[in-house]
């Protein structure tokens, strides 16, 4: 699989994640109380979403607020 192609699919899994993080009060909880991005990164493997920093990064990138930690910025749209 090309690199592409993987962050495709890696930002496809994140965008996943934020949709059910934006339904789920307890998840959305979960992610904001995280101190860093490992600790996002690690709340979604465990629920099966696996992404890394740089998925974090490309998303965040689109915002341009950057005021806030990249998590935080998911529930504010």
């Amino acid at each position: 699989m090309s690199n592409s192609a993987a962050d495709v699919e890696k930002d496809s899994i994140l965008e996943s994640f934020i949709s059910l993080a934006r339904q789920d009060e307890t998840l959305k909880d979960e992610i904001k109380a995280a101190l860093n991005q490992d600790q996002v990164i690690a709340i979604a493997a465990a629920r099966g979403y696996v992404f890394d920093s740089l998925t974090i990064l490309r998303r965040w990138s689109k915002h341009n607020d950057f005021s806030q930690d990249t998590w935080l910025g998911w529930f504010s749209e």
